[in-house]
């Protein structure tokens, strides 16, 4: 999520702002995460109590390009309170049509307006081997290094950073990179592995009540929401679909889906890896920063209090 947020920043998350969530793990030791203090097998919970997810009416809904924090999804052990916590921006809502086409994102098929902090990679060349360093010190560049003996660097940048190293007096060339072959690491495989992270989709992002038809392509896209987040069973046979034993050849969903990208594009662990955020998921929104340290990356040393992002709003 950098640069809307930095490594360091203590983050207010608004649970009132989408409806507070009752605990779903009664028996627990607060303050202690999954697991007692001292121990990292021991758990700080109990599951002999759970209750089913329950949400209070919040004073708004998601919006797209709201900050959100949420459990992660694919972590199926603990229950779902007990899962880390993540945070990034939902661009996606129930119902939408999400498709990225060379890094630029498209919401029913129109191009969604860009973001002024959205990183890239850039590929640069330069007449100095101190280039890190310097755009450390002066336009607080914070991921990047050289990666070869003749001054060429990798740096994430945002557009406007960009046209700032361009126009440097030791600059040779900069050059965002993108990515054309298809990646096996991308939600959710199968036969869509053609997708990356810079041309990806169309993919439809599910809404509470919405029917879809079934069949082995669309199977792949869905069968964890049938599975994992709404307990259902499923098998095929012979290309057949069953849930809950029954044939099936469409099925409803129960709860909404979101989709969500990190602002640093190509470093970021986020929807395109691993798929849907469902409702029961989100904790709040990030609304301020509310205390923050400032970092030196060349040191990986903590420098102090970064006064000017105290009590800065998160947007």
């Amino acid at each position: 999520m950098e640069d809307d947020l930095l490594a360091g920043d203590f983050i207010w998350v608004n649970k009132f702002s989408y409806g507070p969530r009752f605990p779903q793990t009664l028996l627990s030791i607060p303050f202690t995460k999954n697991y007692l203090p001292f121990s990292d097998t021991r758990h700080s919970y109990l599951t002999w109590i759970e209750l089913p997810y329950f949400r209070l009416p919040g004073i708004e809904k998601i919006k797209r390009n709201d900050v959100i924090v949420f459990n992660f999804p694919l972590e199926d052990g603990p229950p779902i309170d007990k899962k880390d916590n993540f945070i990034k921006r939902c661009i996606g809502l129930p119902g939408d049509t999400i498709t990225i086409s060379d890094k630029v994102v498209s919401i029913n098929g129109v191009a969604a307006a860009p973001l002024p902090n959205v990183k890239y990679s850039y590929e640069v060349f330069a007449t100095v081997d101190t280039l890190s360093s310097y755009l450390y010190r002066t336009l607080h560049v914070t991921e990047g290094e050289m990666i070869s003996s003749d001054n060429k660097y990798i740096f994430m940048l945002t557009e406007a950073e960009a046209d700032s190293v361009t126009k440097m007096s030791n600059i040779l060339l900069v050059k965002r990179l993108s990515v054309e072959y298809p990646s096996t690491d991308m939600f959710p495989g199968g036969q869509f592995s053609s997708w990356n992270k810079d041309n990806y989709g169309p993919l439809y992002i599910p809404k509470k009540g919405a029917t879809i038809h079934l069949d082995i392509d669309s199977l792949v896209l869905y069968a964890r929401i049938i599975t994992n987040y709404e307990k259902h069973s499923l098998n095929i046979q012979h290309d057949s679909i069953f849930i809950d034993g029954k044939y099936s050849t469409s099925y409803t969903f129960t709860m909404n889906y979101y989709f969500v990208l990190g602002d640093n594009r190509d470093n970021s662990a986020d929807s395109r890896f691993w798929g849907f955020v469902p409702e029961n998921h989100i904790i709040g929104k990030a609304s301020y920063v509310l205390f923050s340290l400032k970092q030196n990356p060349q040191r990986s040393m903590w420098r102090g209090v970064n006064w000017s992002r105290m009590f800065t709003s998160i947007r």
